[in-house]
């Protein structure tokens, strides 16, 4: 859109990045990373325009290891702002042991950093009270609860933004079981945060690292790549944050869209293009 005279002249003022933080829109806001929790936005935001470019006005998003339950609040927060800009609907869900993490398994776990009960959720019944209409809670061994919520899953709302904070080994390994469902309950392509990968432990042998390894030798058809659009069209001041290297994708390559060409009826040039160069 056209800016006016005084809007140019406030951007060269300001400098664009407190411009932007004055009068921009969520999108340009996101862009700057001006968004509380600008992982959880720009997951979100890619799952909505994802869905949307596909046909659907809904999809899911979640949150694995909720701990005080802020990440989950602002998801939801973030998700009721991206409706209103994107016209996609979310359904949000929570997952956590309500009793912080399971002991230790082995060396896989990082028991030289964590140990059984650390990020024990204080007060789940009044974390629910404040999530209510927002976001739904799930309690328990994740190990549990994932089958239970993939049934309770829909082609309509598909999976398309997960975020995972579980910071060890087996309960990484759990949450991606997420993705082992029929091809019809995920995007094409469903966003990805892993909180617990940039740290001096970190490797491959270990950790939420070692998981996405195993889980991309045992599921070919649904690798998990890092995400790289990032960062992308972005601001130069701001295209080495620290987040864009724990955005992954996990592509569906069984999903029908994935193996054959749409119909080019009902897609215009224009909204490819535009689409395409979102993706960027």
């Amino acid at each position: 859109m056209q800016k006016s005279l005084g809007q140019r002249v406030m951007r060269r003022l300001l400098g664009a990045r407190r411009f932007v933080q004055r009068t921009g829109t969520f999108r340009e806001k996101e862009s700057f990373g001006l968004i509380d929790r600008p992982n959880y936005a720009y997951g979100l935001l890619r799952a909505a325009d994802t869905a949307k470019f596909f046909g659907l006005n809904a999809v899911t998003a979640c949150e694995f290891g909720v701990a005080t339950g802020r990440g989950l609040s602002n998801m939801a927060d973030l998700a009721a702002q991206i409706s209103e800009v994107t016209g996609v609907r979310f359904r949000v869900v929570g997952f956590d042991t309500g009793k912080g993490l399971l002991p230790p398994q082995g060396a896989k776990d990082h028991p030289e950093l964590w140990s059984g009960g650390d990020f024990a959720m204080a007060d789940s019944d009044a974390l629910k009270r404040r999530l209510e209409g927002r976001a739904e809670l799930v309690l328990g061994d994740i190990a549990d609860t994932v089958g239970p919520f993939l049934d309770s899953v829909r082609p309509d709302c598909p999976l398309g933004f997960v975020a995972i904070d579980v910071d060890v080994y087996s309960a990484t390994v759990s949450a991606l079981r997420a993705l082992a469902g029929a091809h019809d309950l995920y995007l094409p392509a469903v966003s990805f945060y892993f909180d617990d990968i940039q740290f001096y432990f970190a490797n491959e042998a270990c950790g939420e690292l070692a998981a996405i390894a195993e889980h991309n030798a045992a599921r070919p058809l649904r690798p998990i790549d890092m995400d790289r659009s990032l960062p992308g069209w972005r601001p130069d001041s701001y295209s080495y944050s620290h987040w864009h290297r724990a955005m992954y994708v996990a592509h569906i390559l069984d999903h029908p869209f994935r193996l054959a060409p749409r119909s080019r009826s009902g897609l215009s040039l224009e909204e490819h293009l535009k689409f395409i160069g979102n993706l960027r």
